[in-house]
């Protein structure tokens, strides 16, 4: 029996909220909670003690908790494995999948992304977007500074979209989400005036650093400072 289904599938049917996944006819009935398999304990959220999520904690974690719900070992989330086709899940499972990482990752994980999960790849890169989004939104910038963005496509000088904006967090999402549409090879050039710190830079390359997933190569660097001018 899978482990943690129990309780989750209990509260889904509780709420009705199996209801808008399934038709009633459909709806099955809640099994028995049980505990956790292997140690008799819950699972422990991937969050330390402070309430970040470490980046490279998410995959380890990512892949314990599907494989405690769907009732499989590790070793079967192979990239291309199919939720439904190879790992059995329905639509249901999915549902709780959910649930479970949201709560687990401090994410929030939409339906229309969720309807586009086919594979164990899928659900990582949902994942993981969800989870840099975050940190976009955390990011802590230096107040009253610009940035300039610039989208050039493979082989290509001459950029297809450039930005000139402040520098704040809901911008440099802005300038994820413009590369995330951008196909492979693409190169997304970020610079920051002059009198931005390392910490600014950072930060910045912290919250694109999950692009190069999709093909993306990002460079982040300073804007040259602008020289006196010499008297003639």
């Amino acid at each position: 029996m899978r482990s943690m289904r129990g309780a989750i599938r209990s509260g889904a049917l509780l709420l009705g909220v199996s209801g808008t996944i399934l038709g009633p006819a459909q709806a099955r009935t809640a099994p028995t909670p049980i505990a956790h398999r292997g140690t008799g304990t819950t699972r422990v959220s991937a969050r330390d003690p402070e309430g970040e999520i470490p980046h490279a904690g998410t995959e380890p974690d990512l892949r314990h908790l599907v494989a405690d719900l769907l009732g499989v070992g590790p070793d079967e989330l192979v990239p291309e494995a199919s939720l439904i086709d190879d790992l059995a899940a329905d639509s249901l499972d999915l549902m709780e999948l959910a649930v479970v990482i949201e709560s687990t990752f401090g994410i929030t994980l939409t339906r229309h992304r969720m309807d586009e999960v086919r594979s164990y790849r899928d659900l990582l890169e949902t994942v993981m977007e969800s989870v840099e989004r975050g940190r976009a939104r955390e990011l802590v910038l230096t107040p009253g500074l610009g940035v300039k963005s610039r989208l050039v496509p493979p082989g290509a000088s001459e950029a297809t979209l450039e930005r000139v904006d402040a520098l704040t967090a809901y911008v440099i999402q802005t300038i994820r989400e413009d590369a995330m549409g951008a196909r492979p090879g693409t190169h997304l050039e970020v610079t920051l005036p002059a009198e931005a710190g390392t910490v600014d830079v950072a930060s910045v390359r912290d919250a694109l650093a999950g692009l190069g997933r999709r093909g993306i190569a990002v460079s982040v660097r300073f804007d040259a400072p602008v020289s006196a001018a010499i008297p003639v």
